[in-house]
């Protein structure tokens, strides 16, 4: 079974994701708090992580650290994407509202690059 990491402020998105990642035969692990995230990384050991545009400064933290360098990262964001994936050091971004299945083959694609 495969870990997940979610960060993202909404409580709702949050409960939703878990739920439908849950189903999937995933292990959903997730946070509000972006102080957590790095204790989270070192000891649910996340096969990836899903962070909220509204804390995308955690992702070159995450990327630069060498603890969680190679977990993937996927920003998810509902505000239209101006931002380049390099730009925020993120392996993949994802639109609200997510198309799950579309949000399912980016995590599976991710997972098997570095696995």
């Amino acid at each position: 079974m495969q870990n997940i990491l979610v960060v993202n402020n909404d409580i709702d998105t949050m409960s939703l994701l878990k739920d439908l990642l849950e189903r999937n035969r995933y292990q959903v692990q997730y946070t509000s708090n972006g102080g957590d995230v790095a204790n989270l990384a070192q000891s649910f050991k996340p096969s990836i992580i899903l962070v909220d545009v509204l804390q995308k400064e955690l992702i070159p933290h995450l990327k630069d650290s060498p603890e969680t360098l190679n977990i993937p990262v996927i920003l998810m964001t509902g505000y239209a994407i101006k931002e380049k994936i390099n730009d925020v050091k993120a392996d993949d971004i994802i639109e609200k509202p997510f198309d799950f299945k579309l949000l399912q083959h980016k995590i599976e694609s991710l997972i098997a690059k570095t696995h």
